[in-house]
């Protein structure tokens, strides 16, 4: 059997107003405790054997779960009379774990498809994978690096020091070796899995990764995400979200519909968000649907940018959309240009290649990686470009008439609607989608 192992040892002292001194795993979501939504998705995926690594009431959780059996499962118990951390909580349990094993996080509401988790995993090799995807409030949240092999580069648990990061929030979903840390020792007294035991894991050599997913996984801190939960689970956003469900998909192209055109853009000096995209991109979050940029970067081919400093450019771009609640999904970028005779040009990227818009080869990478349904989503562009791109793959699709645009009527390209800005082509999209409900 597979094995889950489960951190339930939290007070919530965020939520105590409303938990009446109940541990926060056994706070209510839709009439039902968190910790059982939480062991009834490790049921479904067959992960029957369940550590439950306990401290604070330990006794009503135990009461209520007992052996397992009444919900399919192999319930074993760990407490930890003096909380030592959920890195310490692991370590103090070590006898009891699996040589590899699911960790969770008691205060967490996921539906996320464990067996493909667990299955990158095993087809990584590594030491530990991270569940990773973008939130809206990466501001407080440990944010990841990853590399274009999803090796885990860098870890920046918060507080953060002001430099600009991209969203991509450790999840607080992971698989783990107990092999790889089974021999740490920490100075903290009470170790942190995040803050402490993957620092030294990387540091040490170890190879971790991270798992890309737009599944949906959300903490119970506060009351306000307690809320937003059930919210969520009520208006069918969870569900929405599941790897296996059609998404709709918003495409955005990102010059002059998310910052300022500027001409061949490559200081991140000059990029700066247009006025009114975060609402219009955390109205999209909102809605269930995805977030997704396309953008042509020819920059890179014509040398004037190196894809290091494109990086940061759009770290900077997640961090000022992730301040006021808003996130992208998932970002494609070209970095082909076909002409060439630029000074300093790169020439292994200069030919004529299938993703450069109007060709449409992100816009089927997007589709299989993120399971898009085409036929409801829609491209929001500035140019003949997006909108010929739309047409091709059969995406409706909305140009934004700014009086800046990059209109070139040597495409065929007519939009199925106009708008000024990207705040009123959502507008146009959510009240589009109402009328198909």
């Amino acid at each position: 059997m597979k094995q889950a192992v489960i951190l339930v040892g939290g007070k919530g002292t965020r939520i105590k107003k409303i938990s009446n001194g109940l541990p926060k795993p056994m706070m209510l979501i839709l009439g039902k405790p968190l910790l059982q939504h939480i062991i009834e998705m490790c049921y479904k995926y067959g992960f029957l054997d369940i550590l439950l690594l306990a401290s604070y009431r330990q006794k009503k959780i135990e009461d209520f779960f007992k052996d397992g059996s009444g919900f399919g499962v192999t319930i074993n118990y760990c407490i930890d009379k003096n909380p030592r951390g959920t890195a310490g909580a692991l370590l103090d349990s070590i006898s009891m774990l699996d040589k590899k094993f699911l960790v969770i996080y008691g205060d967490t509401f996921f539906n996320v498809d464990l067996n493909l988790f667990w299955d990158f995993h095993n087809k990584k090799l590594g030491d530990a994978s991270i569940f990773l995807h973008p939130n809206d409030h990466p501001q407080d949240s440990d944010l990841i690096d990853i590399n274009s092999n999803n090796m885990v580069t860098n870890i920046y648990p918060y507080p953060h020091d002001g430099k600009w990061r991209r969203n991509l929030v450790n999840a607080a979903l992971y698989v783990l070796n107990k092999s790889a840390f089974s021999d740490f020792i920490f100075k903290n007294n009470k170790p942190d899995i995040a803050k402490d035991l993957f620092p030294s894991m990387l540091k040490s050599g170890k190879k971790l990764y991270g798992y890309l997913s737009t599944e949906y996984i959300k903490d119970i801190g506060t009351l306000e995400r307690i809320t937003k939960v059930e919210n969520d689970i009520s208006s069918g956003r969870v569900e929405m979200l599941k790897i296996k469900t059609k998404k709709i998909a918003i495409f955005l192209d990102r010059d002059g519909v998310i910052n300022k055109e500027v001409n061949h853009l490559s200081s991140i000096d000059d990029f700066e968000l247009i006025a009114g995209v975060e609402e219009a991109i955390s109205r999209v979050n909102m809605a269930g649907f995805l977030a997704v940029i396309i953008t042509n970067q020819p920059v890179i081919a014509r040398g004037d940018l190196k894809e290091e400093d494109l990086r940061l450019i759009h770290d900077k771009m997640d961090t000022l959309l992730g301040l006021k609640g808003a996130y992208i999904d998932r970002l494609y970028y070209c970095p082909h240009h076909p002409d060439k005779g630029f000074i300093g040009e790169v020439s292994k990227l200069k030919f004529e290649c299938d993703c450069r818009k109007p060709n449409i080869g992100l816009f089927t990478q997007a589709k299989r990686e993120l399971n898009i349904l085409i036929e409801k989503s829609w491209m929001i562009g500035d140019s003949s470009r997006d909108i010929l791109s739309a047409n091709r793959i059969g995406l409706k699709s909305i140009l934004i008439n700014n009086g800046q645009n990059n209109l070139d009527y040597r495409y065929d390209s007519t939009p199925t609607n106009i708008a000024k800005n990207l705040s009123e082509a959502v507008s146009l999209i959510l009240e589009n989608s109402k009328n198909d409900c």
